[in-house]
């Protein structure tokens, strides 16, 4: 929770409300996929691409993080990843990169939130073996890694950060799945580790504070304002 606040809880939930409903739902497939259930993770990530089509990313993750019938899996997630895009992507395709690739729309703080998701990527791949994780939770948490590190040289690649940067928002869940661990990881796996905990909660205040005074938008939640109340109160 501590992780969450400053920025998936206070920014991204109560700023992008369809993106917020859309990254809840893909949390639960990720706890879905880490107990093996592959159906029930597509499942999800279906629901999720409902309420924000750029969910559908995530879908290939299933066929990655599978080590067991990984043709079967690829087969049919494959079909299942093909349908969603047909239904929920296909005709706004040309919009979405006309808009994002064409318009060249840029989001300042971009680098930032995607540099975010890097820090725990290089933490979670250097320390890996510390991680007490299943063989599918550690193969699942790998790819997550080495796409949020993907994501990087995409922000340098990409005519739009904007783009990016809406896309790294469905690897938060990395950030709150390793600094959660952190503490145990570089310290005692038993012990209170209180230097590692006071350093992740340190760290999550810092993100909270520079984001309050310094964020572009941040205006608008002191106090957070949405309509039809901010009328009311003007």
């Amino acid at each position: 929770m501590t992780v969450a606040v400053p920025y998936l809880i206070t920014v991204v939930a109560m700023g992008y409300t369809r993106q917020g409903v859309a990254i809840g739902l893909a949390m639960l497939a990720i706890v879905a996929l880490g107990r093996g259930n592959t159906f029930r993770f597509i499942l999800f990530i279906a629901l999720a691409a409902t309420f924000h089509k750029s969910a559908v990313i995530l879908a290939p993750l299933a066929v990655l993080a599978n080590s067991k019938r990984r043709i079967v899996t690829f087969l049919w997630v494959g079909v299942t990843a093909f349908v969603l895009f047909w239904l929920l992507l296909r005709e706004a395709l040309d919009n979405l990169i006309s808009g994002y690739i064409g318009d060249e729309y840029q989001s300042s703080g971009a680098a930032i939130r995607v540099a975010m998701n890097a820090v725990p990527a290089i933490l979670f791949l250097f320390f890996r073996s510390r991680f007490q994780l299943s063989k599918e939770q550690r193969s699942f948490w790998t790819w997550m890694s080495l796409s949020a590190l993907l994501l990087v040289v995409a922000l340098q690649l990409s005519p739009s950060s904007t783009a990016v940067d809406r896309v790294a928002l469905y690897w938060i869940p990395l950030q709150l799945f390793v600094l959660s661990r952190l503490p145990n990881v570089l310290g005692s796996r038993s012990g209170k580790n209180v230097f590692w905990v006071n350093f992740v909660v340190i760290y999550s205040a810092a993100v909270m504070f520079v984001w309050l005074f310094y964020g572009v938008h941040s205006v608008y939640w002191l106090p957070y304002q949405f309509y039809p109340w901010v009328w009311v109160w003007q």
